[in-house]
């Protein structure tokens, strides 16, 4: 133990001079290190520490290359990397490199043949080497074992009960890469019998293999076990942290959907309620795993269990929004339509992870691909209506985005204070740098991560000349709130411009509905119902494509309310 210790830290003394050549000497030192190495290797073949060294110092040097990859030198560096990770048998104990200096350099050797060379084969030999070696750790192996099974599995297809790898790779050196795969397995589940990794990996293997009954038996056993893992992490929360048992509850809603898919392709009737998916534990993370499985069902045709799964998202969550939408989406009036109808808002939670998720691109998609236009719309009205635009001082944008509308303002009229707000966090970032393309001015004077009736209700009173929403009232769907909130903080004849998509209907009780867009429609009746109930006169009704969907007009209108007590 003291010798592999010792050599342990010969090596890492190594590794730090090997850092300090590359990184606070010339390049001259560095070719000269090189050099040192290589006539050393020429009088002593088999010296691992120095082909660590040596592969270290290529392997930072093809890094920071600028010039065109030079193959030959990376295929030198991988084969130094193996060398190491495995040495040759005439190489003496003594000499062995610490088991971690070797795991380490078979994974490296791994990932160049992988991700420069893109040989796959290589790649998939030194990984199993790497498994193979004894005294690393269970993360580390299960990292290499994962790597592994993901190349055998990924281009392998089965014909006449045999896999064949489609690129020719692995079937050259005379392996099945299925038989192989489920090897893999059998070696790393002997040595971590309660690893759910190796048992989701098998049962993928069984499935490409066309044996859907046992892939199911692999899946439900990695299920089974991710659940005991989550419970455990959770029964032990003073030892383990938020985010390790959040890594285990993904893996046991993963590895359900996987369940699931499974049982329906061998026709065995899969039961949900089971005991092992209904413990307290798990019921509140239960509206994830139902979504999840109700979108595998919609992306199959199946719409009737999708529909089945999202209503059990919804009776343990009767505001989820995605839940809700999902089922807008593939709902008729004769099925879900009473849900739907009752439908008035969506969850704040669920509208904010939308547009988190979609704000690094919301720009180029909506005005580029969508031909959204509601931000110029709203603008045109909201200038039509103003006989003295300078008389305005400040305006609040809801849901601002990243500012189209706001930019328009701020460049015409730039005297006024623009305030924005916006559920999505990485919203606000963004429309917090935004500038006006003339002056280089900020657009907005704040910005906010607050829904649109809670930044209103902070406004003082009588304190806003307009408000405007554009694109906004068809996620908040029932603007009953904000409309009060509006009438609060407007100046006397303050005007509020908006965007509604449309929904046909006579009946004004009847004029807001979710469509299966996942956005809300609102009746030209129900838009003139609210305004005389809080207190607006319809200054202005002007229908229009507000943008594209599949290729399609969405058609709207936008809106001009002005305040009238």
């Amino acid at each position: 133990m003291m010798a592999n210790n010792q050599r342990s830290l010969l090596y890492y003394v190594l590794l730090v001079c090997c850092f300090i050549a590359v990184c606070f000497c010339d390049d001259d030192d560095v070719f000269k290190a090189i050099e040192i190495c290589k006539d050393k290797l020429k009088d002593d073949p088999h010296f691992p520490r120095v082909q660590y060294s040596l592969a270290q110092l290529l392997d930072a040097q093809i890094s920071s290359a600028d010039s065109e990859l030079d193959v030959s030198l990376v295929k030198e560096v991988v084969q130094l990397y193996r060398d190491v990770g495995n040495p040759p048998n005439a190489v003496e104990e003594k000499r062995i490199p610490p088991t971690k200096v070797r795991f380490e350099s078979l994974m490296r050797a791994a990932t160049i043949a992988k991700d420069v060379l893109r040989e796959r084969q290589q790649a998939i030999s030194y990984y199993m080497l790497a498994i193979q070696i004894d005294g690393i750790d269970q993360v580390s192996i299960l990292v290499a074992f994962e790597e592994t099974l993901k190349l055998l599995l990924s281009s392998t297809i089965v014909k006449q009960g045999a896999s064949i790898d489609i690129l020719g790779e692995i079937e050259a050196e005379n392996q099945d890469p299925l038989q192989l795969s489920l090897q893999l397995c059998n070696f790393v589940g002997n040595k971590y019998p309660n690893e759910p990794l190796v048992d989701e990996f098998r049962g993928a293997t069984l499935r490409k293999l066309k044996q859907p009954n046992s892939a199911y038996q692999s899946y439900e056993k990695a299920m089974i076990k991710s659940r005991e893992h989550y419970l455990n992490c959770k029964n032990e929360s003073q030892q383990n942290s938020e985010d390790n048992c959040l890594v285990h509850l993904k893996k046991f809603i993963s590895t359900s959907i996987l369940v699931a898919a499974a049982a329906r392709e061998a026709g065995i009737k899969y039961d949900d309620e089971e005991t092992h998916m209904t413990k307290d534990d798990l019921i509140s993370e239960m509206v994830e795993l139902y979504n999840n499985m109700g979108v595998l069902e919609k992306k199959r045709g199946s719409l009737h269990e999708a529909m089945k799964y999202f209503r059990k998202a919804l009776d343990i969550n009767p505001t989820d929004g995605h839940a809700i939408v999902q089922l807008a989406s593939i709902s008729s009036q004769d099925d879900d339509g009473k849900i739907i109808s009752h439908v008035k808002e969506l969850d704040r939670g669920y509208v904010a992870g939308l547009f988190d998720g979609y704000s690094s691109r919301f720009e180029s998609e909506l005005v580029d691909v969508l031909k959204y236009v509601g931000h110029e719309l709203v603008y045109k009205s909201l200038r039509d209506a103003l006989p003295n635009a300078t008389s305005i001082g400040t305006i609040v944008d809801l849901g601002c985005g990243t500012g189209l509308l706001g930019e328009l303002i701020a460049t015409d009229m730039p005297w006024v204070a623009i305030h924005g707000t916006d559920l999505s966090q990485r919203m606000v970032d963004i429309s917090l740098e935004r500038k006006t393309g003339s002056g280089g001015r900020a657009v907005y004077s704040t910005v906010s991560n607050l829904d649109a009736s809670e930044f209103l209700s902070n406004c003082d009173e009588a304190s806003v000349d307009c408000v405007v929403a554009s694109d906004v009232f068809i996620y908040i769907g029932d603007v009953s709130t904000v409309l009060d909130e509006c009438m609060k903080c407007l100046v006397k004849n303050g005007l509020v411009g908006f965007t509604v998509e449309s929904y046909e209907t006579t009946d004004a009780d009847s004029g807001l509905r979710l469509l299966p867009s996942g956005r809300f429609g609102h009746s030209k009746e129900y838009v003139y119902q609210m305004a005389e109930k809080h207190g607006f006169e319809v200054l202005s009704w002007k229908d229009a494509v507000l943008r594209q969907q599949a290729g399609k007009n969405v058609n709207g209108a936008v809106v001009i309310f002005q305040k009238q007590r």
